[in-house]
């Protein structure tokens, strides 16, 4: 799905009223003056900031920045949507339109705006790009986001990990990869990824459990080099392959252990025990009699026997992350079609 997007829409309207930042000279000459951002908010409570920008010459402006999560504003969430980046567009900009339309309306075009949109006749800044892989459940997410903290780089550096995200050329002003565990983002106390109180309790939470999402970001920098800068240039074919290009920059030779759900339902102690036996550790050395044959009796319900020795050559579950991201992404469930929560 297509997530952040900054652009900038040839739209003449008369500036919007959102006030002046200016800068001075120590002796207190005027260095610059800009228009400030502005909010416009949508049914959903959630946001993107826009700008007035250029000039015509007879005091009005002659484009409009756009800059936020337009999934997230059309939509009231991101957990899946759309990478028609057309049509996010220009459902945004109409969104933008009914909200500023007293200050707008018998001075503008609008219809002339839609027109250049959908043809892809804006301008490009940045935008984020991401898909969501199945890996079961949430520790098997951590358990690969912890592999790759350890194993993973491109070629300007290894993976940094913030609050739960992985970071691939964090700090690049061209392009970036992250990582990071949706459901447990979803389920944050962070009030800026939280759902609006009317999509709580709808399977968006149970959807995303066990899933890590997998984000590309494309700045002007390394947009002006690919000679990709304006929404014709960005097809949902070509998003795809700009996606899988980046990603496979990085060294993809970490691995992973799944977890079974079944061991995660077992007691806490019984589980520590399992954990130390796949590590090569004899059991019977290290438990009291009782505990071990206790043990032991429980996980051969599971059809694991702690008396033998764990076979690391012929373990099915450590997994290479690529072969995770070389399966087919999730794809958006119907129900989410039925009950209107993608942009389309």
């Amino acid at each position: 799905m297509l997530d952040w997007f900054r652009g900038e829409i040839p739209f003449q309207h008369p500036p919007l009223p959102s006030g002046q930042v200016m800068s001075f000279d120590p002796d207190g000459s005027m260095e610059w003056m800009s228009s400030k951002r502005l909010e416009c908010r949508s049914s959903h409570e959630t946001n993107i900031m826009v700008k007035s920008a250029g000039g015509t010459g007879n005091g009005f402006a002659s484009s409009l920045l756009i800059d936020g999560n337009l999934s997230k504003f059309l939509q009231g969430h991101n957990v899946f949507g759309s990478r028609d980046m057309n049509l996010l567009v220009l459902q945004s900009f109409q969104k933008f339109y009914s909200n500023f339309e007293e200050h707008l309306d018998f001075y503008s075009n609008p219809e002339m705006t839609e027109a250049r949109i959908k043809k892809g006749d804006y301008l490009v800044k940045m935008f984020d790009v991401n898909s969501l892989f199945d890996v079961g459940n949430d520790q098997s997410v951590e358990s690969m986001l912890h592999s790759l903290e350890m194993k993973a780089r491109t070629r300007t550096g290894r993976a940094l990990r913030d609050k739960g995200t992985l970071y691939l050329q964090k700090h690049s002003r061209r392009w970036a990869l992250k990582m990071y565990n949706k459901y447990r983002e979803l389920m944050g106390k962070g009030k800026s990824h939280q759902l609006p109180d009317h999509l709580n309790e709808i399977g968006l939470e149970d959807f995303v459990k066990g899933k890590i999402r997998i984000e590309a970001r494309f700045m002007s920098l390394e947009l002006k080099d690919l000679n990709l800068t304006h929404g014709y240039h960005f097809t949902e074919q070509k998003l795809d392959e700009l996606f899988n290009t980046y990603l496979g920059r990085m060294e993809m030779n970490a691995q992973f252990q799944l977890i079974d759900e079944s061991v995660l339902k077992l007691p806490r102690p019984i589980q520590s025990s399992y954990k130390l036996w796949e590590q090569g550790i004899c059991l019977k050395n290290m438990l009291p009699e009782s505990t071990f044959y206790r043990h032991r009796k429980q996980l051969l319900a599971h059809g694991i026997d702690i008396t033998l020795m764990c076979d690391k050559e012929n373990r099915s579950n450590v997994v290479p992350f690529r072969k995770v991201i070389e399966a087919k992404p999730v794809s958006i469930p119907q129900w989410a079609h039925d009950q209107g929560l993608i942009v389309c």
